[in-house]
């Protein structure tokens, strides 16, 4: 970005901050998600032999999936506690409102594609965060100093300020589970 004015860069930024927050938190509405984008998501269950099968293979539904300005990304499971009954089989995307973080006690697993110069801003929630890159190369920007992640990294975010910036010219494709936590 050493190339690009400041004056630019501060309205680029003005202009897709708040985009970019519902993007990463899942808030845009699934209409807005391309339907070949959205994430396979394999889900397995117990049929009525006792036996492990396969219960859904396709696309995260609709309601779970989001699409906007290159970015792309989707929330494959949501839990409102643990541990999980695993006898209840409803599938908890369906009818989804999207959240932006776990419910106390909760988990979301959540997936994306950020496009080449890609940023999040600065931010800080009460969730312990594990984030795995699959591909592409994302620096994780601190309050102190900052690390470039690249696929098969892992980035354990414990509740501290932090931001995202995609680097070099490739996406980066994420995956990530947030837990709540305390603060």
């Amino acid at each position: 970005m050493k190339n690009v004015k400041v004056s630019e860069r501060r309205a680029f930024l003005g202009t897709v901050s708040a985009s970019m927050l519902a993007l990463f938190m899942g808030r845009v509405p699934a209409k807005a998600a391309n339907p070949q984008t959205r994430h396979r998501r394999v889900v397995t269950g117990v049929n009525a032999a006792g036996k492990s099968v396969v219960t859904s293979d396709g696309p995260v539904p609709p309601e779970g999936s989001w699409s906007e300005g290159g970015a792309d990304g989707a929330d494959l499971w949501c839990l409102d506690h643990i541990p999980v009954d695993l006898s209840d089989c409803r599938d908890p995307i369906q009818g989804y409102g999207g959240r932006e973080w776990p419910p106390e006690g909760g988990a979301i697993a959540r997936t994306g594609r950020w496009p080449p110069g890609f940023q999040f801003h600065m931010h800080r929630s009460a969730t312990i965060d594990f984030l795995f890159v699959m591909s592409g190369r994302i620096e994780l920007l601190l309050d102190e100093g900052s690390v470039t992640l690249g696929p098969g990294d892992c980035c354990v975010q414990r509740g501290t300020n932090h931001g995202w910036r995609v680097v070099g010219d490739q996406p980066c494709t994420w995956g990530g589970v947030l837990l709540a936590a305390k603060m």
